[in-house]
């Protein structure tokens, strides 16, 4: 295999859209609390993307059987990266972050850092077999990353509206997400949702999700936390296309419906940090 495709399996591995998100994450959150950033915002937001890539790495490796029937194209079950290769690639992004989190002298970072890196390789190993409760802990620490950001300059207020949509967003996700795999969880015994309760039930949880979402969101406005602006995008680019995507995954829970649904769900995250934007500064 030439080194070119090769080094392109390991950028996969990484996932690093994922990554980019929990990057910029960090620096919103530390935007949203101060209205700029330090140097530990951008340390921690490396940290935050190289140990969420070896979360993602360490996660293939558990599941490369279970992929070989969902994802038969991801690098471990294709043959492009041996999956002790994958394994050692994760340990060695694990420790970098990890590393630069020690360098930004903050205790609080440091903490951050280690809780979440110790409890992606629990989700990896056994959380994510759990119902609904290896979702929400993903989708805490998709919150937790903004918090992060507020860490590094020393005020988190500002970051829990920004954090509280990220984890409804998330869980939700994570759930169509486990109705999407249900074939390869299924052969492999996997305990989410969709397996252990049945794809309805799944589907009844992860729309309780998007509905909390939906009323969450026009409470900052009416707290008067953020200006109309917020609620203009939020309504019009957040709100309406969930109650969209929500007949959708009623209407049909197929694999490929479900994929597109989590897709728009995964884009739709950065239209909201948008409005928390515009609603925080505009």
């Amino acid at each position: 295999m030439s080194f070119v495709r090769t080094a392109i399996a390991y950028v996969e591995l990484l996932r690093p859209i994922n990554g980019l998100i929990a990057f910029v994450s960090v620096f919103l959150g530390a935007v949203f609390a101060s209205g700029s950033f330090t140097s530990s915002t951008l340390i921690v937001a490396v940290s935050a993307f190289l140990v969420l890539s070896a979360g993602n790495a360490i996660n293939d490796f558990c599941d490369y059987r279970i992929d070989v029937i969902n994802k038969p194209l991801r690098p471990i079950p294709s043959g492009c990266i041996q999956r002790q290769h994958a394994l050692v690639f994760s340990l060695i992004l694990l420790l970098m972050g990890l590393l630069l989190g020690v360098l930004t002298g903050s205790m609080y970072a440091i903490i951050i850092v280690f809780i979440v890196s110790i409890t992606l390789f629990f989700y990896a190993i056994w959380l994510k077999k759990t119902p609904l409760i290896g979702n929400i802990v993903i989708g805490i620490l998709t919150g937790v990353t903004f918090v992060a950001g507020g860490v590094t300059v020393r005020s988190i207020k500002e970051t829990i509206v920004p954090a509280t949509f990220a984890f409804l967003f998330t869980t939700a996700r994570e759930i169509i997400k486990d109705i999407e795999d249900i074939e390869g969880d299924v052969a492999q015994g996997a305990g989410t949702i969709a397996v252990r309760w049945g794809e309805h039930v799944a589907v009844v949880i992860a729309s309780a999700f998007m509905l909390t979402l939906i009323f969450f969101s026009l409470i900052p406005y009416l707290l008067g936390i953020y200006s109309w602006l917020y609620l203009m995008v939020v309504v019009v680019g957040v709100d309406l296309v969930l109650v969209f995507l929500l007949v959708q995954l009623w209407r049909d829970v197929s694999k490929e419906s479900c994929a597109r649904i989590q897709q728009w769900m995964k884009l739709d995250i950065f239209v909201g940090l948008f409005a928390v934007y515009l609603g925080s500064f505009a």
